[in-house]
């Protein structure tokens, strides 16, 4: 099916509280919903997410580039041919989010063109129920708080829990109470979001040693000497990877360098195509991997799920309930997503398995 028109729909989403983490807040959420329509009307949709302090993007950027580069070279393309559209996008480097967003809606339109889910067009389904991974706001928030969340949660299914962090001292406090009130089974994950030093990173190891299990880009992605260091000397606690694993080449070298020993990826930043090929990668080379998230809606969650479900690699409990959280107070679906136990169930319905509610959609949108 051709690609007749691709919308771009800028949001404005107020949070019922302001996110924080260790190079950024947020307190309204400026998303981008990406709808490609082809010839016969059927149409997919994905959401667009910025993150100027990490990536570069911001929402004007990102609107930019699809309006006025990407979007032209597309239309008239075949939907299916998606090897060769990720190619074209390839020509404007950097830019990863709108050529995930891109990347993400014509698989929503393929799988409802074809009457599959994006699951299936990746290869699986390989599961149909996800195992979730909570996503805390760690020493942001007050540590009671955490640990009465935590409480919750283990009582709720979840199979783990990632901690933002970046206040070293309390990272290792909030850390070590946590493991007292969860099973051992319970995966504890520290995300410092690359803030730490490269001596504080070595007395985290020492410190949270057998009560963490993986550690998420506690220092600079370009720091290979510090990731390696770490590694090497505290084997029981997991290299994650996030902002040093954007694309194959940079993948493959850190996984060569024995620097990270499980793979994190975000579905709007590598799309599926970009995403496939990074759990081959991680296949290749014996490594877990889990979907991360990038503070998505339920709309950009549901996609994280296909591609989730779709992989053995993809073996680690997810972070694709992150907007359960509550920050968003109105949900971007006609039907929630269905979580029981701690897992969340993959639709029958084609495409990424979701209606948009655009009356919500219509609500927040703004004009740039």
């Amino acid at each position: 099916m051709r690609i007749q028109n691709i919308e771009l729909i800028p949001l404005q989403i107020p949070q019922t509280y302001e996110t924080h983490w260790a190079n950024g807040r947020i307190s309204v959420a400026e998303h981008i919903i990406v709808k490609v329509t082809g010839e016969d009307g059927t149409y997919g949709v994905s959401e667009a997410i910025p993150r100027p302090g990490i990536y570069g993007e911001t929402p004007r950027s990102i609107y930019t580039v699809l309006h006025d580069i990407i979007i032209p070279q597309l239309i008239g393309m075949e939907s299916t041919n998606l090897e060769c559209i990720w190619e074209k996008m390839n020509q404007t480097p950097y830019n990863f989010g709108a050529k995930g967003s891109i990347d993400v809606a014509l698989y929503d339109l393929n799988g409802k063109a074809l009457g599959v889910s994006t699951a299936q067009l990746l290869g699986g389904p390989y599961r149909k129920e996800v195992p979730l991974c909570w996503v805390s706001g760690g020493t942001w928030f007050a540590k009671d708080h955490v640990i009465e969340e935590m409480k919750e949660k283990v009582a709720e299914g979840y199979r783990g829990v990632k901690l933002k962090a970046g206040h070293f001292e309390q990272d290792i406090a909030l850390a070590i109470e946590i493991r007292k009130v969860v099973p051992k089974d319970f995966q504890i994950n520290i995300d410092p979001n690359q803030l730490y030093s490269r001596e504080q990173l070595i007395k985290v190891g020492h410190a949270l040693s057998g009560v963490i299990d993986a550690i998420e880009e506690p220092v600079p992605a370009w720091d290979d000497v510090a990731r390696l260091e770490f590694t090497q000397k505290f084997p029981e606690i997991a290299f994650l990877s996030d902002e040093s694993t954007f694309t194959v080449a940079e993948t493959q070298r850190q996984m060569k360098l024995g620097a990270i020993r499980r793979l994190g990826i975000k579905i709007p930043r590598t799309g599926y195509t970009l995403s496939k090929k990074l759990v081959h990668l991680a296949e290749v080379n014996d490594m877990p991997a889990q979907i991360s998230t990038q503070a998505e809606t339920d709309l950009g969650c549901a996609a994280g799920l296909q591609m989730a479900a779709s992989s053995k690699q993809i073996s680690l409990p997810c972070e694709i309930a992150y907007y359960k959280k509550g920050m968003y107070k109105e949900s971007m679906l006609v039907s929630p997503i269905e979580i029981k136990d701690g897992m969340m169930i993959l639709p029958d319905a084609p495409g990424n398995g979701v209606e948009v509610n655009w009356d919500i959609v219509n609500k927040y949108a703004v004009k740039f």
